[in-house]
């Protein structure tokens, strides 16, 4: 019987040592798997914070009230080599050119079109908006406004009341 205990007791040692070595040899394991996908992972942010998914909408849009008309703008003219209005046959566009003074505007002309793209530098009226913003194009802005209804009853309104001393009723 003694014979039988030392088998039994030598078993159960191998088992115990058997499944401690299968332990160790998971942990290993699992431990160099994580490792590993740590190659995986993105590189650090450079900076402070990551930039959040906020910084990258555009700029909202931006309207300039002009009685109780909102018109798109004001750009720049200097930025703009041509203006480019959306305009269809059942669009016409109106547009207001401001000359800008102390982070003021002044409304100088008002004018409207049917054309898609309007050159303003051949304008007949652009030495006068010169002429009455110090001479400096970078003064000049350009604002929008498209309409389906009779643009030219909504110009000449404007010009009527807001009296711009580049524009003339026609």
């Amino acid at each position: 019987m003694a014979n039988f205990d030392r088998r039994k007791i030598l078993s159960v040692f191998l088992f115990i040592v058997f499944v401690i070595s299968l332990i160790v040899l998971t942990f290993l394991l699992v431990t160099w798997l994580l490792r590993k996908g740590e190659v995986l992972r993105p590189p650090p942010a450079t900076g402070e914070f990551p930039p959040g998914p906020l910084t990258t909408f555009p700029e909202p849009p931006q309207f300039v009230e002009i009685r109780d008309y909102y018109f798109s703008g004001p750009w720049s003219l200097e930025s703009l080599e041509q203006i480019n209005i959306p305009v269809s046959r059942d669009l016409s566009a109106l547009y207001a050119i401001l000359c800008k003074e102390n982070e003021e505007y002044d409304i100088i002309y008002i004018g409207g079109t049917k054309q898609r793209n309007v050159d303003y530098e051949r304008n007949v009226d652009y030495e006068c908006w010169l002429d009455n913003c110090n001479q400096k194009v970078e003064n000049l802005y350009m604002a929008a406004f498209l309409t389906s209804s009779d643009s030219e009853k909504i110009k000449d309104k404007l010009i009527r009341q807001l009296n711009p001393v580049c524009s003339s009723e026609e």
